[in-house]
């Protein structure tokens, strides 16, 4: 019964703590997302840097074999206008005397006087003549004795030595060879032909390995250095179709290690560089050895591979590190930068992340504490409209509607039937003789009388049906649906009930009470509102009092 508009005009916003509870997910995931986002573009920035980072060094390293390779071609260029135009000084002819004289040996050494020239090294005719790639053509042996003259004077006037190469040499195929780090005439010059002849680097330069004729870039291994790792760039000495040997320079790994410890150090970075081959051969890293550089996985290394089919330069990331990657443009091979997760959180990057990461925790935090306070003010607020609400529609002591917003609810609810063509019955009910219980036994009698028959009043009626107290013993009831029979029977009920209640004042005394009804319908005035119905039940209820009090009048005398 106490279901309607007044009860949804005054409740304020439905489930307030529902909308506050959305207000700060809506802030949560706003937040959540904007550090989110930031994150993506600090992680962008982050990987676009160590892309950057990885192409630099290789570009820088890239320059060195690039003037490394540049030298070589100097080199054949050189060897090659020899070849074309064999000279006639005295330096030549010295050279052919001597070439003659020591031919036959197991091994021997030729340098002209005065240190004009690093010294050529060779070995025997026999030595040659017994091996199938070797050969001493007689037609062009004086010719490529000029032209590795030629060398060996560019050598000993030039300097060849790059920061990464050790050495530049000539191997001819006529069984002897010219070297930057030449060793002394003994029994090392017939070990290291022998180990120049036998590198696949000298190997493939055969016309049938090379067509193209062009450099070939070789991980090696030489057993006379303290560090045996060594890359070797080389390209074939041909001229007038005939091949005569193989020009080469050695780039040490520890060289290429140092160089790449310099270039991140001199940036600031960290992290790992890794030096491969076209075969994923490690050759250097920036780790204290090439057991200690950091493995990719079989995964890794053919993500990478496959990106690398695509484009020279990129990044990627996975669960546990960063991999960047860069390929060489003069040396067959790639560059790859890897960042653990641990070394990415060391960087400026990682620092920032954290302080964002830190900043979105902080938030995070007060907005739970923000919370938890407002949610307890709106739930001692709702308290408080509810109670003030419930003081400004009910009455306090009968718990019944108070005359304002009953005769508001009567209203809306009579209308609300004229619209649906349903009838609707006004009860107007007194308690008698009410005066008289405040006058003998005191206004606390007289309260406990009230609400006691506004609870009856409550019970008897049905759910639709609303009551309210609109004077001081009176009391008001709106029917929706009922007719005036349907009425006039609940307010029967009502009255009996009401006579048959017996009423404890003190243990001593004890109180019966009885009530005066008068019941009207809309449809004795189907134009009629509220105030009219109201007027007419208030009628008859005068008149039950003057007919004895304790009775139901529902219709007038001449009805």
């Amino acid at each position: 019964m106490y279901a309607g508009r007044p009860q949804r005009i005054f409740s304020g916003i439905e489930n307030p703590g529902r909308v506050v509870n959305v207000c700060f997910v809506i802030v949560f995931l706003c937040s959540t997302l904007l550090t989110w986002r930031e994150s993506l573009v600090l992680e962008g920035v982050y990987l676009t840097r160590q892309q950057n980072s990885v192409y630099n060094i290789a570009t820088e390293l890239d320059r060195q074999f690039q003037q490394s390779m540049g030298n070589l071609l100097f080199f054949r260029n050189a060897m090659r206008y020899a070849l074309r135009n064999p000279g006639t000084s005295q330096h030549l002819q010295e050279m052919e005397a001597a070439f003659e004289a020591v031919r036959g040996r197991p091994f021997w050494q030729i340098r002209l006087g005065m240190n004009l020239n690093m010294p050529i090294s060779g070995v025997s005719d026999d030595f040659v003549h017994n091996n199938h790639l070797l050969r001493r053509d007689p037609h062009y042996i004086s010719a490529e004795l000029d032209a590795s003259l030629a060398f060996s004077y560019l050598l000993q006037l030039a300097d060849t030595h790059s920061p990464l190469s050790r050495r530049t040499f000539y191997v001819s195929r006529a069984g002897y060879y010219v070297s930057s780090l030449p060793v002394d005439n003994s029994g090392q010059i017939l070990t290291r032909y022998t180990s120049h002849i036998s590198r696949p680097d000298f190997i493939e330069h055969t016309r049938h390995n090379n067509r193209e004729r062009g450099p070939r870039w070789k991980f090696s291994a030489e057993p006379d250095r303290a560090q045996n790792n060594a890359i070797s760039a080389t390209i074939p000495l041909d001229y007038d179709d005939s091949w005569f040997g193989v020009l080469g320079m050695d780039f040490t790994v520890q060289a290429i290690h140092d160089f790449l410890i310099s270039s991140l150090l001199s940036k600031g970075r960290n992290g790992t560089l890794l030096l491969y081959d076209n075969q994923f051969n490690l050759i250097a890293s920036t780790a204290a050895s090439l057991s200690a550089a950091p493995a990719l996985t079989p995964i890794q290394l053919a993500d990478v591979a496959g990106r690398m089919q695509i484009q020279n330069q990129g990044v990627l990331r996975f669960s546990h590190n960063t991999i960047a990657w860069s390929k060489l443009t003069h040396f067959d091979g790639f560059l790859i930068k890897t960042n653990t997760i641990n070394e990415g959180f060391g960087s400026e990057f990682g620092r920032v992340s954290a302080v964002l990461g830190l900043l979105w925790l902080l938030f995070t935090l007060m907005l739970l504490g923000s919370w938890i306070v407002i949610r307890r003010l709106v739930k001692n607020m709702m308290v408080l409209h509810s109670s003030l609400s419930w003081r400004a529609n009910f009455d306090t002591l009968t718990r019944l509607y108070n005359r304002g917003a009953f005769f508001e609810l009567a209203q809306a609810n009579i209308e609300q039937c004229r619209l649906m063509n349903r009838p609707l019955s006004v009860i107007q009910m007194d308690l008698d003789n009410f005066k008289g219980i405040n006058d003998s036994f005191g206004h606390d009698a007289g309260d406990r009388v009230l609400f006691r028959a506004a609870g009856i009043i409550s019970q008897a009626l049905r759910g639709e049906d609303v009551a309210g107290r609109v004077g001081g013993e009176e009391f008001c009831a709106v029917l929706p649906g009922a007719n005036l029979e349907q009425a006039a029977m609940i307010a029967e009920r009502i009255r009996a009930r009401i006579h048959e209640e017996n009423i404890t004042i003190t243990d001593a005394i004890t109180l019966n009470i009885s009530a005066s009804f008068g019941v009207s319908s809309s449809l004795e005035d189907k134009n009629g509102n509220f105030e009219q119905l109201q007027m007419i039940a208030d009628r008859r209820l005068y008149k039950a009092k003057a007919q004895g009090r304790n009775r139901v009048i529902s219709r007038d005398e001449s009805q």
